[in-house]
């Protein structure tokens, strides 16, 4: 089988590729920058220069291949140009799906995000629950506008599915983004003190990016057209979740509560920064909507239509801790 997938610097698609060409596929990968030390290495993997909002540079990747693995997003809280959001997730999004029917790929897949479903009321939110809250930030409303544009392109005929992980752990490439959970874990096993938000009780969705890969092979060969899949993990606190890396790694670091409040000066700190040193934030004023919220998702749909299995977040934890320490040392 002949592959495409887009985003393959990035911690699901650097993962997924070296999966798929472990199972001798041949595999192209489309890529900004080729000397990127986040490039997937292996035999089956043929690298392409270019861009997904550039859709001339598409075509020569995605020639030959029978599937595509559309991976690739602007993922930030903050972006100094606003419209990078809409030009890399939903335009971006338009190139991949065009040049799909234009080369009669048979299966597209598009890595959206259950941050798009949004926050929960107490209950586990599935694939067909609503939004009850206004989007807070320029990535989910993107990733909402290009879920919708891969529906309606199941419309025209080519077969698209969604995969939507919630809060994604484990070991993968590099780390580029300062907010992702392996990054708090590495600086947590470093000693340096790790902050959650007050009251530590809110609970969120984590799964383990080995489950996720294989949720999205399961979920582009054995998904419905049209359909949105749900690749999540454990519903845990943020207590519970750093209470457990805590007894596994046997770290003695120290967890900090904050109240909302701090997180609002810390907010408004980091925007006179950006205003006066153009220094961009890692946590603004919208963005705290999406941490004091519970985040409670299901993938009960994933499991009994695809057969997505969901490794325990203890033992998906041991083996994130073990890789992280590994490749430190």
């Amino acid at each position: 089988m002949k592959i495409l997938i887009t985003g393959a610097t990035g911690q699901i698609g650097h993962k997924l590729a070296l999966t798929l060409a472990e199972r001798n596929n041949e595999i192209h990968i489309l890529v900004r920058n080729p000397n990127s030390p986040n490039i997937p290495v292996h035999k089956n993997i043929k690298v392409f220069q270019g861009d997904i909002t550039d859709a001339q540079s598409i075509s020569k990747a995605i020639d030959g291949c029978n599937q595509v693995y559309h991976t690739a997003a602007l993922v930030k809280i903050f972006d100094t140009d606003a419209t990078q959001f809409y030009k890399t997730n939903v335009e971006g999004t338009y190139n991949i799906l065009e040049k799909s029917l234009e080369f009669g790929i048979e299966k597209f897949l598009f890595t959206s995000s259950c941050s798009v479903i949004g926050p929960s009321n107490g209950k586990p939110l599935n694939e067909n629950d609503s939004r009850i809250t206004p989007f807070s930030c320029d990535y989910d409303s993107t990733k909402y506008e290009a879920e919708n544009l891969v529906k309606k392109y199941a419309s025209k005929g080519l077969h698209t599915v969604i995969a939507s992980p919630s809060r994604i752990y484990g070991k993968s490439c590099t780390e580029t983004k300062s907010i992702s959970m392996n990054t708090v874990i590495q600086n947590f096993l470093k000693g340096k003190l790790t902050f959650i938000p007050k009251p530590s009780h809110m609970i969120a969705n984590y799964c383990f990016i080995n489950d996720v890969i294989e949720g999205h092979i399961l979920a582009l060969n054995k998904g419905k057209s049209g359909e949105n899949y749900i690749l999540g993990g454990e519903n845990i606190s943020y207590k519970d979740f750093f209470d457990t890396v805590k007894n596994i790694s046997g770290t003695n670091t120290r967890i900090i509560e904050i109240p909302k409040i701090l997180f609002k000066i810390l907010a408004l700190i980091q925007w006179i920064q950006f205003h006066t040193i153009r220094k961009e934030p890692f946590v603004t004023s919208k963005s705290i909507k999406q941490i004091f919220c519970n985040k409670i998702f299901s993938s009960e749909k994933a499991i009994s239509h695809l057969g997505y299995k969901i490794t325990p977040i203890k033992e998906g934890l041991q083996n994130t801790i073990y890789s992280l320490k590994k490749s430190k040392s």
